[in-house]
């Protein structure tokens, strides 16, 4: 008789653990499909809003978030289904999704912080020339100057110091 009622928790057990991991990995299933969902929106709003109104947003790097978050819920159910898995079969197909899963994360990931690098070597470009053009081209302008100075003349570069300091002080 003892040994009916624990045979009977075991399998009550497995239920109970079966029907969780079910819950547990519809519902993360369902937030990685509502986080594409949103993501998707907010990349098609902002295009829109480049289009329309000349506003530059980074879509590439938020959809990229998005989707990268949404693969981690997806892995994280796929994990979870690992606890109710019965045979070799279906752990082997749900160890190649989980692979395949894990590989787009990293893609994803890789890209998107190839796109923010890309883009901050562009704001570096654009503090560079387009905020001061004039002093870097004064400042090439000089070394002109000075470059037609050391051809024109056969003194050592140090005796050059001198005119170089000349050329300045006329240009202000």
């Amino acid at each position: 008789m003892h040994l009916l009622t624990m045979e009977n928790f075991i399998n009550n057990y497995e239920g109970l653990v079966e029907d969780i991991a079910s819950i547990v990995t519809t519902t993360l299933e369902l937030i990685g499909i509502i986080v594409i969902i949103f993501g998707t929106i907010k990349a098609v709003f902002y295009f829109c809003s480049d289009v329309w109104m000349k506003k530059h947003h980074n879509i590439r790097i938020g959809l990229g978030n998005s989707l990268a978050l949404a693969l981690e819920f997806k892995m994280g159910a796929e994990i979870i289904k690992t606890v109710v898995v019965r045979e070799m079969q279906e752990l082997a197909i749900l160890g190649i999704v989980i692979g395949l899963r894990a590989v787009l994360a990293v893609l994803i990931h890789w890209e998107i912080k190839t796109e923010k690098k890309d883009e901050q070597e562009a704001k570096n470009d654009k503090k560079e020339i387009g905020f001061r053009p004039f002093k870097k081209l004064k400042s090439r302008k000089k070394e002109q100057k000075v470059d037609d100075i050391n051809d024109k003349t056969d003194v050592e570069p140090i005796e050059n110091i001198e005119l170089t300091k000349e050329v300045e002080k006329k240009e202000e």
